[in-house]
């Protein structure tokens, strides 16, 4: 097994070289879940994590549709679901004759990205197109490509959008998305400008191809037709390749590239010389065999073949990679592993991205390069080392070309994989959290979450714990976090033993301990993830013989040793275990997104378990072979006394595998409820699960 280290801390770490020039913060409005959406990017990987169906491969297509050099068509289905009343109500405006409302109520959809870029620049390069301010400290340009309805067309777009002939009323939506809605593509258009940061009237129009020279977009799309045999891996290697000659063709003159892509070019011309040569004598040869046919005719147009090769066709459809033997047997790349192949797949794709851009020269430029779920085939191990190491290809590829121009990449990581989000520092992820539409509409929308905007969180420990642990936190419907190996054993088998409707939940299950459960909770409410906290009571009191208060049966206790519940209950008297056994009755244990779950008696003025294997036993007591007294200080006796001589893992396990028929301990039943019904307003969209310890589906 592969040893963990902890992470250094980011202060001991050697400072990255400053990038001149980078994408900052982006905004994205009215593109299908991405109804109001600001991002901050990190300047070299920024994370991006959240559920399935949470926006995530959108921000993708937001740049790559608009960065298209064809004519970009967007549907009425891009744009968000909460925007479809705006349109209604621009056609009221209309309706009443006030044009410039009607139009400022249309919506659009635009991309808004704001770029940070050094004094020191000697050159602004294709950058100069954006900056339009006269502040000499103004830093930072800004550009917004958006899709609206072009000038001069309102009444054209609302044309047959009619009050109702008979009753007068107005047509509702539906009515209004039914008439407008195919007319969008026709009638809206894209449009680039330029905008001052300290002056949102000064603008200036800037041209979609100086757009693209600004910024270079590429999307690595998850590589899942590795195991398809209709979509051979050499294909997608072959392309590759031809990607790469294409760039080498562009390069300058007396580049390594150039050079091999000339030789290449070379190579293949005297192939296909030396091959037109043969297959002209070929046809020579038939040609008196054409004529017993009748043929040249009266008329002979003299017969000849003509052989050409296509370099990029050889490269595309006939270069593979191939593995040494033994005995001098090649094997073929099909033999190598998913993951191997994925992992070739991948570096070379950047590394043709890399050359692709490398063309433009030494003219300064954003580089944006979308990555979608790196961890396709990948197994844990090289998933970490991947979101690792990535940023180090901005080094390695211009060292590789022996380039000594620096590339400044910029890398956005769509991922549900919690090997890949629990190893990236936590100023580099965005959560991708779906909501209700806050007019109660029927629609939804993904609100992008910085997790360095979230107060109180120990950022140290969470990271540190998240990368030595296992964490579905950011891919999970709901959470349930225990205190050890026992409830983390039994909580599963309790949902399956009363098959309980938590099962069709995706829930994330985490062993935190006792001790440090509460340093969560700031996590746990920025995301706002419902979760169930299942600890231990752990009364404490004057014990005989001792000078500090020691652990005690749950009614001679006077306080609890419990850091989760001082948390939760910070004033002392409420820690009292008979106070707790109150508020536990109460609302007391539900704070928002979060329930406290610890031991309660399992019947009214009953026993009540210390721990969750006191608590056990007084729900299943013939599990031991105890018999109740109905006294509650002799029954907590009896169990503690019964619990102290268990081993704790092989105890929960017998329940957990062996046993069934066994009843849940009330405070975990009633924690499971409260989790099954805590409703989040949005539909959830279940994932599969990991092998990572998500025990609930």
């Amino acid at each position: 097994m592969t040893q963990q280290t902890a992470p250094t801390d980011s202060s001991d770490e050697t400072k990255e070289p400053f990038a001149p020039m980078r994408l900052s913060h982006i905004e994205v409005r009215n593109f299908r879940l991405l109804r109001k959406a600001d991002i901050d990017l990190d300047s070299r990987t920024t994370v991006l994590v959240g559920r399935n169906n949470s926006g995530k491969t959108t921000l993708a297509e937001a740049f790559t549709r608009f960065l298209q050099p064809s004519t970009l068509n967007f549907t009425m289905a891009d744009f968000s679901a909460e925007s479809y009343p705006e349109f209604l109500e621009a056609w009221k405006a209309y309706a009443t004759g006030d044009k410039e409302l009607a139009r400022s109520l249309l919506p659009e959809i635009s991309l808004t990205m704001e770029i940070s870029y050094s004094k020191d620049l000697p050159e602004y390069g294709p950058l100069a197109a954006a900056i339009v301010d006269l502040d000499p400290d103004c830093t930072t340009a800004m550009i917004r490509l958006s899709y609206s309805l072009e000038g001069g067309r309102l009444s054209d777009f609302f044309e047959g959008v009619t009050a109702d002939p008979n009753t007068g009323d107005e047509p509702d939506i539906e009515r209004v998305l039914g008439v407008v809605g195919d007319r969008v593509q026709g009638m809206f258009t894209r449009s680039i400008t330029a905008i001052d940061p300290g002056d949102a009237f000064n603008m200036r129009d800037i041209a979609l191809e100086a757009m693209r020279r600004i910024l270079t977009v590429h999307f690595l799309k998850a590589q899942r037709g590795l195991d398809d045999e209709k979509e051979r891996p050499k294909d997608l290697i072959g392309s590759i390749f031809q990607s790469l000659f294409d760039a080498a063709s562009k390069a300058n003159d007396g580049s390594v590239q150039k050079e091999t892509a000339n030789a290449l070019t070379e190579a293949v011309a005297g192939i296909e010389q030396d091959l037109g040569i043969r297959v002209s004598e070929m046809v020579k040869g038939i040609i008196p065999a054409l004529r017993s046919f009748g043929y040249p005719g009266l008329t002979d147009p003299g017969l000849k073949a003509e052989t050409t090769l296509d370099i990029e066709r050889v490269l595309g459809n006939h270069t593979s990679i191939r593995y040494d033997g033994v005995a001098g047997v090649s094997l073929p790349e099909s033999y190598s592993g998913l993951g191997s192949r994925n992992l070739i797949l991948m570096l070379l794709t950047l590394l043709s991205y890399y050359r692709e851009y490398a063309t433009r020269g030494n003219m300064p430029g954003l580089h944006l390069v979308f990555i979608e779920e790196p961890e396709a085939h990948l197994h844990p191990q090289m998933q970490e080392v991947f979101i690792e190491q990535l940023a180090s290809v901005a080094e390695l590829f211009p060292a590789l070309d022996e380039k000594t121009h620096p590339w400044w990449p910029q890398f956005a990581v769509s991922t549900h994989s919690s090997h890949v989000a629990n190893r990236a520092d936590f100023s580099t992820i965005r959560y991708f959290r779906v909501e209700s539409d806050p007019k109660n509409g029927p629609g939804h929308h993904a609100n992008v979450l910085d997790l360095t905007d979230a107060e109180g969180i120990n950022k140290k420990f969470l990271h540190q714990y998240l990368t030595l642990t296992r964490s579905d936190l950011f891919f999970a419907d709901k959470a349930i976090l225990v205190e050890g190996t026992s409830e983390r054993l039994i909580v599963p088998a309790a949902i399956r033993n009363a098959k309980h409707k938590l099962s069709s939940q995706y829930v994330a299950l985490m062993e935190v301990g006792g001790a440090y459960a509460h340093i969560f909770f700031p996590l746990l409410d920025f995301l706002r993830i419902p979760t169930l906290v299942i600890t231990d009571i752990d009364a404490i009191g004057q014990v005989e013989g001792n000078s500090r208060d020691g652990a005690t049966t749950v009614h001679e206790g006077t306080s609890t040793s419990n850091a989760t519940i001082k948390k939760w209950f910070p004033d002392s008297n409420a820690q009292n275990p008979i106070a707790l056994l109150d508020a536990a009755e109460t609302d007391a244990i539900i704070s928002g997104n979060r329930y406290l779950a610890f031991q309660v008696p399992e019947s009214e003025g009953q026993a009540c378990g210390r721990t969750f294997e006191d608590a056990f036993l007084l729900a299943n007591p013939s599990a031991e072979g105890l018999t109740l007294t109905g006294d509650t200080s002799q029954d907590e006796a009896r169990v503690r006394e019964a619990a102290d001589g268990l081993k704790k893992s092989d105890f929960a396990l017998r329940f957990a595998v062996g046993e069934v028929g066994w009843k849940t301990p009330r405070y975990i039943q009633r924690g499971l409820d409260w989790l099954l019904n805590y409703s989040t307003g949005v539909e959830s969209v279940a994932e599969s699960p990991s092998d990572s310890g998500v025990v609930v589906r």
